[in-house]
């Protein structure tokens, strides 16, 4: 990627030039066996973004046909997320706030709520500073079963599945204050 924004919206003013580059690769494996009552599947994937590490996000699963009617499925899957060119690099004055990418972290900022207490007080000593760490690649790991089936001599029909999801690094937007 190379925006030209001409810092209307990203921070690319002046001798700035954004550049960014990203590829991964994928690849997956899977085997029936037992009369294709079993079926067992397993994917890897691969990203690369010139700002992160390497990501690795694999996936499995494994599904069980009585027959043509009635499947029993388990599953674990990753996933990644990185931030795009605007989670990194925007710099976009809106008049009232100034929104910002967070490539490299944001230091001695106040959470909006903790400003407005501080204006209700005027007590300096209520202002509490942090840091926010460099936006980082989002990631969502899931577990699921599941069935589905023709049950009742073909009366019902049920697709049922649980499943359980573990979010890292998910990308938001926060309110802060400079002060």
């Amino acid at each position: 990627y190379t925006p030209n924004s001409n810092g209307t919206i990203l921070l690319d003013t002046g001798n700035v030039r954004i550049s960014n580059f990203e590829a991964g690769a994928y690849a997956g494996f899977e085997r029936r066996w037992w009369s294709n009552k079993w079926k067992i599947n397993a994917t890897a994937r691969v990203d690369k973004n010139q700002n992160f590490p390497f990501l690795f996000s694999p996936a499995a699963s494994i599904i069980y046909s009585k027959n043509k009617t009635n499947t029993w499925r388990a599953s674990f899957s990753s996933a990644i997320r990185n931030p795009t060119l605007q989670d990194q690099f925007l710099y976009y004055n809106v008049g009232r706030a100034i929104l910002l990418g967070n490539k490299n972290g944001v230091n001695k900022v106040c959470e909006l709520q903790n400003f407005i207490d501080y204006l209700n007080t005027l007590n300096r000593d209520t202002l509490r500073p942090i840091n926010i760490a460099p936006i980082r690649p989002e990631s969502v790991k899931t577990a699921e079963i599941g069935y589905k089936g023709v049950l009742f001599d073909g009366k019902l029909v049920v697709d049922a599945g649980y499943y359980l999801s573990f979010y890292q690094n998910f990308i938001g937007y926060r309110g802060v204050v400079d002060v």
